[in-house]
């Protein structure tokens, strides 16, 4: 293959368009192009002795087996946990929420979005009107009946995957590390 004519590096203008042997326009512009891997393809996760990067490896890797259950029901994991949350403990504001799903404020509301515009999350303001409470619904108990067998399926499969001593190991060590790890 020929020379192209113009540099890499350095004149802009000789950069703007050459020509290759072919005779095409080559443009040397930089634009940032984002692609996603179409493959089915399945990788290990990176090994990297890292406990941030395999909690989240991990986390994903979790989370993406549950959302295939509760899809069903029209649900993601998260909106799941929420809504058992709130059934728990009943209403609730907005700064102790997020302090229990260990979300910041901004994160928690758009998570809280789409089910307070489904009705399942109903949210009032406080004394204090940059305050919000919340607290699930009459058609929010019945989603969480509607989604308990999706979530007992995902819960199932998790554990059918893991040794017995695994799964009892996890349970018990994942929420002190999450406690431990807190900000103050």
């Amino acid at each position: 293959m020929g020379p192209v004519k113009g540099r890499l590096r350095g004149d802009r203008e000789a950069n703007r368009s050459s020509t290759c042997e072919a005779g095409s326009i080559l443009d040397f512009h930089r634009l940032a192009a984002y692609t996603t891997n179409m493959s089915d393809e399945k990788r290990p996760p990176a090994d990297v002795p890292c406990l941030a990067l395999a909690l989240r490896q991990a986390s994903r890797a979790v989370s993406r087996l549950y959302d295939e259950e509760m899809r069903s029901v029209g649900l993601r994991t998260t909106q799941y946990s929420l809504l058992r949350l709130l059934l728990g403990f009943g209403e609730m504001r907005q700064r102790d929420l997020a302090e229990r799903t260990m979300h910041d404020e901004t994160s928690l509301t758009r998570s809280l979005r789409p089910l307070v515009e489904s009705g399942w999350v109903e949210v009032r303001a406080g004394d204090d009107r940059r305050e919000k409470w919340f607290r699930i619904t009459a058609t929010g108990k019945a989603k969480l009946v509607e989604a308990r067998p999706a979530w007992e399926r995902a819960q199932a499969r998790v554990q059918a995957l893991l040794p017995e001593k695994v799964w009892r190991d996890l349970t018990e060590i994942l929420p002190e590390v999450a406690r431990l790890t807190a900000r103050p």
